[in-house]
């Protein structure tokens, strides 16, 4: 499967990679900073914007580990894990994890578990170092707009008209 990967930019510069599943869908992971905005769901998305969504419920939080359920501002709920290893060699571990689900009850599921269990697509995860990792799947109709040559725009009566003035 590895020479069937596509590697490609997103509209903001991010490394994205595709790769088929057996089911005929894609794997899309699209590997950004939190600095940059990134494409996700059909939106674009950013650090700042998953860290402006609104909670709707609080499972736990402690100083050093929180889950709760948020709501983004396109009206998508995640399921946001929030977890630090303090350290005395080095920098502190964060792993932050949001995923997304598609009603409160996926989410109260979800805050029985720990670790690779919350790892389901589509998600997107950071840690310390600022690198942010957003897992999707695909489809093929997805694929065949992505490797589309681009179209030129269309132009505008206005345009066509004054085209053809700078003809004369």
């Amino acid at each position: 499967m590895e020479e069937n990967k596509i590697v490609v930019q997103d509209l903001y510069g991010n490394k994205v990679t595709i790769t088929p599943k057996k089911d005929g869908s894609f794997e899309k992971v699209t590997q950004t900073n939190n600095q940059s905005n990134f494409i996700f769901m059909g939106q674009t998305y950013s650090d700042g914007i998953l860290y402006t969504s609104k909670t709707e419920k609080v499972y736990w939080t402690g100083e050093h580990s929180e889950r709760k359920l948020v709501k983004d501002m396109y009206g998508r709920l995640f399921h946001y894990r929030y977890d630090e290893e303090m350290r005395l060699d080095g920098p502190d571990r964060e792993d932050i994890l949001w995923t997304f689900v598609e009603s409160e009850e996926k989410s109260d599921e979800l805050a029985e578990f720990s670790g690779l269990f919350l790892l389901n697509q589509p998600f997107i995860a950071g840690n310390e170092t600022g690198w942010m990792c957003v897992h999707e799947n695909v489809d093929q109709k997805y694929i065949d707009e992505l490797l589309a040559p681009p179209q030129e725009p269309q132009m505008s009566l206005f345009q066509k008209i004054v085209s053809y003035l700078k003809l004369y």
